[in-house]
């Protein structure tokens, strides 16, 4: 089968930095096979820009529905590539990503392939590290599945993945009635298809600072919290162990503190449930819990726990970054 990458990438009046992300991509040294850009009904005149500036360089659509989950869908509804990359509009990559992760997924059997990660701000045309941190650097351990880990924490950013098609065709379509959180839902439903993801570090992604991080930032704290119990409803309905299921729900009470929401947004046969597994766990296990985060930022020496794969190597970091400011 021929290596053609498609990349999706979904945009909502995005016209001041969609062009960054662009120009990465036709940079890498795996040139790639189409371009699809999404807008979700831009009012920035984003799509006419693009025209005039790219050409047939991108495959222009507007999306079908409403939401980066449905810009997604519409995109890979038309992509003809072998292997599917989601990119947002102000992502970045090392110039070899394409080239890397193909070839590393060529060789596996597996599904889709993760790779290192890290925060950072563009200053005086140069991209500059938060903190010097490298995520995902090194796999998640390998002694428990991928979605064991989401549980206690660990999100691995998409954008950094490369994707077979047929993988994702058995996976089916990005859920499209949750906007602040499609993608923790949409990772949990690829871990359940391949808890064990191919790996490889030569290559990054740059989850890129700036003022305009999420498309849920003017959404009320009510309608949060409704979508992120429909992600709980997800884990609650799969086949794990009640312990894990407990985890990940008081982990949500201590973090977002659902208190006043939780009446709203839990069904009465749902709640009842909760107040089932609860009951068979002493609030010991939670302090342990916290315990056991505590001392996994102490031995990182950063905000992230071990099962983050972090690195602090400070030349890797100018290496992913001299890669990505290449012209």
């Amino acid at each position: 089968m021929e290596k053609t990458v498609s990349i999706i990438i979904p945009t909502y009046n995005r016209r001041h930095l969609i062009g960054t992300t662009i120009d990465n991509i036709l940079r890498q040294t795996l040139p790639v096979h189409e371009i699809i850009v999404v807008d979700d009904h831009s009012t920035d005149e984003t799509l006419e820009w693009l025209k005039e500036t790219y050409g047939d360089k991108l495959i222009l659509l507007t999306n079908d529905g409403k939401g980066p989950g449905a810009a997604r869908n519409t995109g890979l509804k038309i992509a003809t590539g072998s292997y599917i990359k989601f990119f947002d509009s102000d992502d970045l990559m090392t110039s070899n990503t394409l080239e890397v992760q193909v070839e590393t997924l060529e060789k596996s059997d597996k599904g889709y392939i993760t790779g290192p990660y890290f925060y950072a701000s563009e200053e005086n045309e140069q991209w500059i590290p938060k903190d010097n941190v490298i995520l995902n650097y090194h796999n998640f351990p390998q002694n428990k599945p991928l979605w064991h880990w989401m549980i206690w924490g660990l999100f691995i950013t998409i954008p950094g993945m490369l994707f077979r098609r047929d993988f994702l065709d058995s996976v089916g379509p990005w859920p499209e009635d949750i906007i602040t959180s499609e993608d923790w839902l949409y990772l949990w439903r690829i871990a359940q298809k391949e808890p064990y993801p191919a790996h490889d570090s030569r290559c990054a992604f740059i989850y890129r600072l700036h003022g305009e991080q999420s498309v849920g930032n003017n959404f009320d704290n009510l309608k949060r919290d409704k979508e992120k119990f429909k992600i709980l409803k997800n884990i609650f309905e799969s086949d794990i162990k009640p312990s894990d299921k407990y985890t990940w729900w008081q982990k949500q009470i201590f973090i977002n503190k659902f208190y006043q929401t939780a009446r709203v947004c839990i069904d009465p046969c749902f709640k009842q449930e909760l107040l089932s597994i609860s009951g068979n766990f002493s609030k010991i296990i939670w302090q342990l819990y916290r315990l056991k985060m505590k001392w996994g930022r102490i031995k990182t020496k950063t905000d992230w726990q071990p099962f983050h794969g972090v690195n602090l190597d400070k030349v890797m970091v100018s290496n992913y970054t001299n890669f990505i400011n290449c012209e």
